[in-house]
């Protein structure tokens, strides 16, 4: 289980739930096929270590070089947050931005997100939220976020005034297929892309600019994240010009607990 699948960058490393297609959806729908046992593919036992590789690239007016990084997720616990318990994902270099703690609460009916250490002003008034509800249909689509005017705590035009933003994110189980990364290859993996748009409000000239984050993640029965590919849009704001950055990560090896060793 991984944040990055769920997460804008601009909310920090990370994305009201409601399912737009979901069991009853698969009972009434041919196209749409439910995943047995879907929990196998997001292990959460502490004391699990997942060990990935990544690279990342920024484009502006010229693309900048790329950049390789290792990142090394652990399962380390849990903890109490607005009365739930929920574990801590402890990642040493999430997408090359350095060390993040992920909170979040598996149970029967789906994956909750509960925020980020660090975390922002902004990010705080999201969470928590439902970020995959169970059990996952294939071609369904789950609105994961939905909230508007919300204030984010910052300025960014530099007239003194906070910006608001309206914020949007869903995901969408789009196909079970095998894939292979350097920890070996796995049979049995689903492909789930999300996207997650964030339109801000500028108070100074009263137009509008729009972030998006598209992630798109593979996970196999038993392990868990395998790889992942994002793009994220960051828009230009004042004499800023804007830019896309591309992150990846592959999985070189992992121990969960209980259970055999990938490849090292």
């Amino acid at each position: 289980m991984r944040q990055n699948l769920f997460i804008v960058g601009l909310v920090v490393g990370a994305v009201c739930v409601l399912p737009s297609a979901g069991l009853d959806a698969a009972g009434n729908n041919p196209v749409l096929k439910e995943i047995q046992n879907t929990e196998e593919y997001f292990p959460d036992e502490i004391g699990s270590v997942w060990r990935y590789r990544g690279r990342t690239h920024t484009d502006t007016i010229e693309r900048l070089a790329e950049v390789t990084f290792s990142n090394e997720v652990s399962a380390i616990g849990t903890t109490n947050i607005k009365g739930e318990t929920v574990k801590i994902f402890r990642e040493t270099n999430q997408a090359n931005k350095g060390p993040t703690d992920g909170f979040f609460r598996r149970d029967k009916t789906g994956i909750t997100y509960y925020g980020s250490q660090p975390t922002t002003p902004f990010e705080q008034q999201l969470v928590p939220y439902r970020v995959l509800a169970f059990p996952l249909v294939m071609n369904g689509i789950f609105r994961q976020l939905e909230k508007r005017a919300v204030d984010m705590q910052v300025d960014l035009d530099g007239d003194g005034r906070h910006e608001r933003a309206d914020v949007v994110a869903d995901v969408r189980v789009v196909a079970h297929m095998p894939v292979t990364v350097p920890a070996g290859t796995f049979d049995d993996a689903v492909q789930i892309d999300a996207a997650m748009t964030i339109v801000i409000s500028l108070t100074k000239e009263r137009r509008v600019i729009t972030s998006r984050d598209r992630i798109t993640s593979w996970f196999a029965r038993g392990v868990g994240l395998v790889k992942y590919v994002e793009e994220i849009e960051a828009p230009p704001v004042l004499e800023t010009r804007g830019e896309v950055t591309y992150v990846s990560e592959e999985l070189e090896s992992y121990a969960l607990k209980g259970t055999l060793e990938g490849r090292l």
